[in-house]
């Protein structure tokens, strides 16, 4: 017997194909495979050879150690498990809260030093007169710029190196006619009739004399009423270190609203009558997660999934004419169940989101064609069309990676230093999604990579458990003086 193989790559190592054939002494081809493998959706085509027909024929390819198949219906939620999830989360708020304040012994701390240090004001951008709004000040603005329902206010401050004014709890905030609260919590505001500027100030809590300023600036659109969710709900998708949208009936002072994702404690970055933001702590296991959100007298509980989407490297230093590499990683949406994947916009600034990184971008247009492009290639493979109706009604994950540095290194064959990826389901057979990345360098200097995923998914309809008895109501107050004194 003798064995030709040949295994094909693009410019930046990504697998094209493979082939195997094999011939017997007289020269008969007798058996082989094809596989084709498409980088940018991550889909796989397989071809068996077939001796009695003399040709390639398609097949179903087979299944690898990563090969994975999500969940045909989403997890259930018990109402044991809701209850039992926010008490552990409790728990672990109680001895976070603990830890911190403990002060460890230790030798004498050299002077202080005072260095500037730019932080946010993250609040929503739907402020409205004489309605409660809640943000929160944080030390990584640049992480929340880019989202259409929220603005980001930055503010320099000048802190010192040691001691409670090196970081936010050694501040307050303060805005007129208001009480100061403390700057590393929950902001919880009451805007003004009139639109326009509104100035506060962050002071520093053991010498009142250091203050900066900054301002918010109130739209025109403050007089307007608020739109009533139709529907309580989440979105089936959210990525660790991203926000998470939920709709539902709130007080728009998030110290009065307590979030988790399964056991595990989250903090609401902003708040309105209608809408949380909920940051997706970074150490969340990947995967189906139950979000719950207590808030008033009830508690909602919304079966999704977390995933997650990482550059390794995003960043490294480089040379001029050195070649270095990165690898696109979007894992754990592969956990999606048949039902979260069906097609929605949720929330709606995903549009406008999408758009601020793809120019025109439609998704419900992006969807159509890759399902015609699939439909025509497994026609003119021989290939039996699939009665799926998970295929025919799924959205998809936009996945946008740039390259924030052209000047100094440049992602090989990229269309203007991005790419564009439109994932779908079949993208995930194998398990995660990884894109190499070819970077050659322009001149000395650390290139800077980012990656954004904007999910096109309808929402998870949330469950409502009452908490009718006074024990249960007392049961929610604890989660929230808990997490407020947390925060």
């Amino acid at each position: 017997m003798q064995k030709v193989a040949q295994t094909t790559f693009d410019d930046s190592t990504n697998l094209i194909s493979e082939i195997v054939e094999d011939f017997n002494q007289s020269g008969k081809h007798v058996s082989g495979h094809q596989l084709f493998h498409d980088p940018m959706t991550g889909i796989h085509r397989c071809f068996d050879w077939k001796v009695a027909q003399q040709k390639h024929v398609a097949i179903d390819c087979p299944a690898s150690e990563e090969s994975h198949e999500g969940p045909k219906e989403t997890l259930k939620i018990r109402r044991e498990d809701v209850m039992q999830h926010p008490a552990a989360a409790r728990q672990a708020a109680q001895a976070e809260q603990k830890s911190l304040r403990v002060k460890p012994k230790g030798p004498v701390q050299s002077p202080s030093t005072t260095s500037n240090k730019e932080v946010g004001l993250v609040l929503p951008v739907d402020l409205r007169a004489g309605q409660r709004v809640s943000g929160r000040l944080v030390e990584d603005p640049e992480r929340f710029t880019g989202q259409p329902e929220l603005m980001v206010i930055r503010v320099t401050l000048p802190m010192e190196s040691v001691g409670d004014a090196s970081q936010l709890s050694g501040w307050t905030f303060e805005l007129k006619d208001s009480e100061p609260q403390p700057a590393d919590g929950t902001i919880s505001i009451v805007f003004p009739a009139a639109a326009g500027p509104v100035e506060f100030t962050l002071r520093q809590a053991g010498d009142p004399a250091i203050a900066v300023s900054g301002k918010v600036q109130v739209p025109k659109t403050a007089l307007a009423k608020v739109p009533v969710p139709t529907s309580d709900g989440a979105a089936a998708l959210c990525f660790k270190r991203n926000l998470c949208v939920v709709t539902g009936r709130f007080n728009g002072d998030s110290q009065k609203t307590f979030a988790a994702f399964d056991s595990v404690p989250a903090n609401i970055v902003a708040e309105t009558e209608t809408t949380a933001f909920v940051d997706v702590p970074a150490f969340m296991n990947l995967g189906p997660a139950t979000l719950i959100v207590a808030a008033r007298t009830h508690i909602e509980a919304m079966m999704m999934v977390i995933g997650d989407i990482a550059l390794a490297p995003d960043r490294e230093a480089t040379q001029s004419g050195q070649d270095v590499g990165s690898v696109l990683h979007v894992d754990g949406v592969q956990e999606l169940s048949d039902g979260q994947w069906h097609y929605g916009v949720f929330p709606p600034s995903n549009l406008e989101r999408a758009r601020a990184l793809v120019p025109g971008f439609s998704p419900a247009k992006a969807i159509e064609q890759e399902r015609e492009r699939r439909e025509k290639q497994e026609k003119q493979d021989g290939m039996k069309k699939k009665d799926d109706k998970k295929e025919e009604s799924a959205g998809m994950v936009l996945v946008v990676v740039k390259n924030a540095t052209p000047d100094v290194a440049s992602m090989r064959g990229a269309k203007q230093q991005s790419f564009v990826f439109h994932l779908t389901p079949e993208s995930f057979a194998r398990g995660e999604f990884k894109y190499n990345l070819a970077i050659d360098g322009l001149q000395a200097g650390t290139y800077v990579l980012k990656a954004v995923a904007v999910p096109f998914l309808a929402p998870v309809k949330a469950q409502e458990f009452e908490a009718a008895s006074p024990a249960s109501r007392n049961w929610i107050l604890s989660l929230r003086l808990t997490w407020r004194a947390r925060r």
